[in-house]
């Protein structure tokens, strides 16, 4: 708490000490004056929460003085405190009132008397200070709760876009391919815009969903060993088209060390470098991106608990950035500049999300440089602790996996129950499952499932996890206490570890996340059938 400023004014340098002793006190800080001209210098410098101020003074009047601080805005409401002498003088005490006192001290001092009165107005002060912050922070907050809102507000307005520009695309030319007026090849180009539209609205919906799980401080991580190269292959490879439609140069340094496996999440570490250089890919357009990456090997070089700082310097030469819109960057909800996204598309989220995840994994996002017209630089700092090297098997003692067959017939004679609430989706694994021979039953909720397997005998169940009514969970623990050994895999679209894990203690063998691709639910059945 702040001290309370308390001026004494008096012409006798030993009544000011005599006065200053009796109310001394750690929440107070004591100034002194000799005379009204220097009241007033310690007045325009500090803000006082009391004054003390004698009366019969030479030149200048304590009644004088206290007329000048009531003619000022600033003083008009401080308490002043007259000590004189004329205890029986009814004059000077009215004169006294008029002129603004909120009471008197009389000479001779009473010690305790002045000890009491000055605390009740060091008290009124420090509540007064109090009630002032309250009232600052209040209104702090509410400038920031609307500034929020606002942003919030156009954040909606842009999602809204982001979604219904691909969604839009996806309904006509899904409307498309139902005339019998287009060619087999207009048909075969219309599918790939859906495919290409369906992607970018499963791209923004993780973002909300990764962002959202930022903001409830509810983002999980996996611990898998991976290949630095790899990962950094991966991403040229995933970025290398979006940069030759754009005409941008894209030139990836990896570090000369093949082998550097780490420790963490490999797919929270590709988002982080996807959503960086897709940036500077964007604000590149016709222009040049460089990717380097760097290890700075940890102290513990050799031991099992080494930890890398592990940099990705990612440089365009692109548009840039202003200082202000350097500043909005990393601000959810929010992007550089409200034009950008009418010039270069996207929905602000990237690169918070970047930041947000490295910062989660002991790292950081930070904009190095960026000038406007000339480019910017970006570094992805990650602290990522190295994976044991892997046992190498020898040519002779590696173990010749059998052939996968071709999809066609390759489940014949197998029994598969697919539980899903939404007919469609049902209609769809219906689709993919077709030519592969498997004999397939479809139930749309939980009891009709856990009858089902009660009359007939099932390969392998494929379960929706969110149902009404029963739902995944339920449904698969009644399915294992009634005796159904054989595997079953959960459909979620809960993209997260939790939800995995909860699949995995209800007793799922393994979960697909939604939505699934052919490719992905063929290959998850392989494994089981």
């Amino acid at each position: 708490m702040r001290k309370t400023n308390i001026l004494i004014v008096d012409d006798h340098q030993e009544n000011i000490d005599a006065l200053s002793g009796l109310i001394a006190a750690d929440d107070v800080e004591i100034f002194t004056a000799l005379s009204a001209e220097e009241a007033l210098r310690h007045l325009i410098d500090h803000e006082f929460g009391l004054a003390l101020l004698d009366v019969q003074m030479p030149e200048t009047t304590g009644f004088e003085l206290a007329r000048l601080l009531r003619g000022v805005r600033r003083y008009r409401h401080l308490p002043i405190i007259f000590v004189t002498a004329h205890q029986q003088n009814q004059s000077v005490v009215f004169e006294g009132y008029d002129t603004g006192a909120v009471d008197f001290l009389f000479k001779p001092l009473d010690p305790h008397m002045v000890r009491t009165k000055v605390r009740v107005f060091v008290e009124l002060n420090q509540q007064r200070n109090q009630l002032q912050e309250h009232v600052s922070e209040l209104q702090r907050l509410r400038v920031e709760a609307e500034a929020a809102n606002i942003a919030k507000g156009q954040f909606l307005a842009n999602m809204s876009h982001e979604i219904r520009t691909p969604l839009a695309a996806v309904m006509g030319f899904a409307d498309l391919l139902s005339k019998p007026e287009y060619s087999e090849r207009e048909k075969k180009e219309f599918i790939a815009s859906v495919k290409r539209n369906g992607d970018l609205l499963l791209t923004l919906i993780d973002d909300i969903l990764d962002l959202s799980k930022i903001e409830a401080n509810r983002i999980e991580f996996e611990r898998i060993a991976f290949n630095l190269n790899d990962i950094l292959t991966d991403v040229e490879a995933t970025l290398s088209f979006k940069a030759a439609t754009r005409g941008v140069t894209l030139v990836v340094t990896k570090p000369k060390e093949p082998n550097l496996r780490y420790f963490s999440d490999p797919l929270r570490v590709k988002q982080v470098m996807l959503n960086v250089i897709g940036n500077a890919i964007k604000f590149a357009p016709n222009g040049k991106v460089e990717v380097r990456a760097e290890v700075v090997r940890g102290k513990n070089a050799g031991l099992k608990n080494q930890i890398d700082l592990v940099k990705i310097i990612v440089q365009d030469n692109g548009v840039g950035m202003t200082e202000d819109q350097s500043r909005k960057l990393f601000q959810p909800f929010s992007q550089a500049d409200p034009s950008t996204r009418r010039r270069f598309g996207g929905s602000g989220l990237g690169l918070i999300i970047s930041s947000q995840i490295a910062s989660a994994l002991d790292g950081e996002v930070r904009l190095v440089r960026s000038d406007l017209g000339k480019g910017s630089v970006f570094e992805i700092d990650l602290k990522l602790p190295r994976a044991v090297e892997p046992t190498v098997v020898k040519p002779s003692e590696k173990v010749e996996k059998p052939k996968a067959k071709d999809n066609a017939d390759r489940f014949a004679g197998k029994k598969v129950l697919a539980v899903d609430d939404a007919p469609d989706n049902l209609t769809l694994i219906e689709m993919y499952l077709r030519s592969t021979g498997v004999d397939l039953t479809c139930v749309e909720d939980g009891r009709s499932a856990i009858d089902q397997i009660q009359k007939e005998k099932f390969d392998l169940v494929l379960m929706d996890v969110q149902m009404p009514g029963m739902d995944g969970h339920e449904t698969t623990r009644e399915i294992r206490r009634r005796g159904f050994e054989g595997p079953i895999i959960a459909l979620t679209a809960h993209a997260i570890v939790s939800e995995r894990e909860k699949c995995r203690e209800s007793g799922c063998n393994h979960t697909l996340t939604k939505p699934i691709g052919r490719p992905a639910l063929i290959d998850e059945l392989s494994k089981f059938l």
